[in-house]
């Protein structure tokens, strides 16, 4: 489970049981009539209003994944309030997924392990897919031995999670039209990044090919001069940085390996989408 900086590479066994989950068939733009116009929408995005996030532990991947259900309960809700979900049980529960043994050793945890959470959630201790509350299980809350985690999940109220449907990454246009439609993509990437500006932003332009793996999550995209970015979740206190359609099509012709990269699509989606569409504007 070689890996650096929070993002360890998945076991054999954890990829056969991602792929064995695997049920989204592949995104098409054209099922989502007007998605361009939902996010040229200022009102529509997340990024105005999801929590800036930054680790303190080489909890990265548990931070992508709570970030990315975070927008998805939003966008489900119909655009109220952004929930704030526990990163840190994201982490150990991942840690747990992987092997009971690696909770608290803090090496960090796979792509694959927060997939599973959110799809299957943890069989062993009878816990639903999803993530509670960030106020019942907070931040400071990191479990050093599985017994201690297992004697916190005891009862532990799971929010559920709206991951319905997991599938590999769509091309360019297929990502635009998910996240326009509530769902994000949970990737990993090599963190040697030379980065350039776009709008005041860092953008990954290509992908890098070393310095240890880190986290993120694709949940939303911005237009600058005319071209499109898709906007990724980070958890080192900037918010989010931008993406470029070349990084993007590099990534997605490997599926972001070796770490790995799916979408994690809300129920109903292409129905939800179309239903909000109908009612004015993109959205309820």
């Amino acid at each position: 489970m070689a890996g650096s900086l929070g993002l360890l590479l998945p076991t054999d066994d954890e990829r056969s049981a991602v792929a064995e989950s695997l049920s989204v068939p592949v995104v098409r733009s054209s099922d989502f009539s007007g998605y361009l116009d939902v996010l040229r929408d200022p009102k529509n995005s997340p990024l105005r209003v999801m929590q800036i996030e930054r680790q303190q532990r080489n909890d990265c991947q548990g931070n992508a994944t709570a970030n990315g259900e975070e927008y998805r309960t939003w966008y489900c809700s119909g655009r109220q309030t952004m929930p704030m979900l526990s990163e840190i049980y994201a982490y150990n529960a991942s840690e747990y997924l992987m092997r009971p043994q690696q909770v608290g050793r803090d090496q960090g945890t796979s792509i694959h392990s927060g997939v599973r959470l959110l799809v299957e959630g943890i069989p062993a201790l009878g816990l639903p897919p999803g993530l509670p509350a960030e106020a019942i299980w907070p931040y400071s809350r990191y479990c050093r031995t599985a017994s201690e985690f297992q004697r916190y999940c005891s009862g532990l109220k799971i929010e559920g999670s709206h991951v319905t449907e997991s599938g590999p990454m769509p091309d360019w246009d297929g990502a635009l039209a998910l996240v326009a439609a509530g769902g994000s993509i949970h990737i990993g990437t090599f963190w040697g990044v030379s980065w350039k500006q776009v709008g005041g932003r860092r953008c990954m332009d290509t992908a890098p090919r070393s310095g240890g793996g880190h986290a993120t999550e694709i949940i939303w995209a911005e237009e600058h001069n005319g071209e499109w970015y898709l906007a990724v979740w980070n958890s080192h206190g900037d918010g989010y940085y931008l993406m470029s359609r070349r990084c993007y099509d590099q990534l997605q012709k490997n599926q972001c390996e070796p770490f790995g990269g799916f979408i994690l699509a809300p129920d109903r989606m292409q129905e939800r989408y179309h239903d909000r569409v109908k009612s004015g504007g993109g959205y309820v």
